[in-house]
């Protein structure tokens, strides 16, 4: 079967060129099978799919397909620069590039991802300059999921310590490419690190000795790689941060995979988004062809990383469950920052106990819309990195709104782990699945789970999830296997379980069994 490529859009007239046909001749063929087609008309991807198909038995792939397939290859790739706070990430980049990032991060410490790109004995390196404390796990968690290679910046300063140690226990997972770079090797040359299976070379970001040998040797090491790491077929972007310059939220994306033209949608998980514009290197375009950052302005995003540039089943639409079951402290969370946003959602849904808070996070400027939003449901307001209108805050503060103003992460988890004592280690016992719905008396249900690892004591408390989304923590009322009370379910085991003060349990929930010690 032959095979020919062709744009999402293409002419009659371009088409017969690549099919090496009349168009007389083409035009008649699909006549004959009761499409009418006019000389100059433009044909989408899908009808011309299906044209060739049944009139020549010819295979049409889309380009942008290539792109994708050609991902992997070695002409640009991905480097995350990753390590403890202070050691000098930024430092190295702002050397690299010949910027001041680093002079203008609050209190010396990176909150956001930073991409940069450069060429470099002919290939293009996109670096990735990530946070260094461990609030931002998730965020460092996925950078390396993608990245090609990483350098972990070594403070010769510092000793080997638990931030390291956690930073190597997160790429060890993923048996990813690593590079240790000792640096600030300018203080003291003689000094020696010990990391086993990787590596090493000796760098100073101040005055950029080592950095071209790094560099070069990172090429010379990719290329002698035979795997190469790479995101996930149904993701084609990633949000990288946002911030306000000029009265405009900007949001940079970096592309990952196909092209994109302006006046489509990004598909997130939840939500798609309608893009106007683009912006690549401050200059509007019209489309861009991966892989590219670009920005947009003026466009509020979801708090998520990933998104797809086509339709896809695995990004679903939106959907809103109201708790109803805590007498929780509402939290309402606005912040500039999308890598802070981000973190803050990861701290919550780890919490070791969270049945005392809820939080809601989003981005951009505090408005009227968001204080009228806090007045109806009773929230508290926080605010992280991010002004605010001082007649706004008048009001919030005549109407005796809690209000807190916070510039660094750990401050905000500092604030709520102290107030609510959220320290406690949790230890999941188990896991179930709920099965089966069966009706239990008035308005009550029976969940039918399968243990699917673990085990269930009736004392211990579960948290119960949909989709991602914790929706209740509590205690069991009853445990039963075949009509008969038990206090244990083991793994594989299936039991009848009802909930205390939980009705609204449904097929395909999870729910954990936790303790706390």
């Amino acid at each position: 079967m032959k095979k020919f490529y062709i744009e999402e859009f293409i002419s009659i007239k371009e088409l017969v060129k690549i099919l090496e046909i009349d168009e007389i001749e083409f035009i008649k063929l699909t006549f004959l099978k009761g499409i009418i087609l006019k000389k100059n008309e433009i044909l989408k991807f899908e009808t011309v799919k299906n044209l060739c198909k049944i009139l020549f038995n010819y295979e049409i792939i889309k380009k942008n397909i290539i792109k994708n397939i050609n991902s992997n290859t070695k002409n640009f790739f991905y480097i995350s620069i990753i390590g403890n706070v202070n050691s000098g990430k930024t430092t190295l980049m702002d050397f690299i590039f010949k910027n001041n990032i680093s002079l203008n991060e609050i209190g010396k410490i990176t909150q956001t991802v930073n991409i940069l790109e450069t060429y470099f004995y002919k290939k293009k390196i996109f670096f990735f300059d990530l946070p260094g404390h461990k609030l931002f796990n998730k965020v460092i968690q996925t950078y390396v999921d993608f990245s090609n290679i990483i350098f972990l910046i070594v403070s010769i300063d510092n000793e080997k310590d638990n931030i390291y140690e956690n930073i190597l226990n997160i790429i060890k997972k993923k048996n990813t490419n690593l590079i240790i770079c000792i640096n600030k090797i300018d203080k003291n040359k003689n000094k020696i690190f010990f990391f086993e299976d990787y590596k090493i070379c000796k760098i100073s970001s101040f005055n950029g000795y080592g950095v071209k040998k790094l560099i070069k040797e990172s090429i010379d090491y990719f290329l002698s790689l035979k795997n190469v790491n790479f995101i996930d077929d149904n993701v084609e972007g990633i949000i990288v941060n946002s911030y306000y310059e000029n009265s405009n939220f900007i949001t940079t994306i970096f592309l990952l995979k196909g092209e994109f033209k302006i006046k489509n949608y990004f598909f997130f998980k939840n939500e798609e988004i309608f893009i106007e514009k683009i912006f690549i290197n401050n200059i509007e375009q019209d489309f861009c062809i991966s892989p590219c950052i670009i920005k947009t302005k003026n466009i509020y995003f979801p708090i998520d990383f990933f998104f797809s540039i086509k339709k896809n089943n695995n990004f679903k639409i939106k959907e809103i469950y109201r708790e109803k079951y805590h007498n929780l402290n509402y939290y309402y969370i606005k912040s500039d920052n999308h890598t802070i946003g981000i973190s803050i959602l990861d701290f919550y849904n780890n919490l070791k106990t969270n049945n005392k808070i809820n939080i809601i996070v989003n981005l951009g400027n505090f408005t009227e819309k968001d204080l009228k939003y806090c007045e109806n449901f009773k929230c508290k307001i926080i605010l992280v990195s991010n002004k605010i209108n001082i007649l706004i805050k008048k009001k919030i503060i005549n109407k005796n709104i809690f209000l807190k103003e916070f510039y660094l992460l750990n401050d905000v988890i500092d604030y709520f782990i102290n107030e609510y004592n959220l320290n406690k280690n949790e230890l999941i016992t188990g896991e179930l699945i709920v099965k089966g719905i069966f009706p239990c008396g008035k308005n009550k249900k029976i969940a039918g789970c399968f243990v699917s690892s673990g085990y269930l004591n009736i004392n211990n408390t579960i948290k119960i999830y949909k989709e991602l989304k914790l929706i209740f923590q509590g205690k069991i009322n009853t445990l039963k296997i075949k009509n008969n009370s038990v206090e244990v379910v083991n793994k594989n085991e299936e039991c009848g379980i009802n909930v205390k003060n939980f009705n609204d349990i449904e097929i395909g929930f999870k729910i954990f069994s936790v303790i706390y010690v």
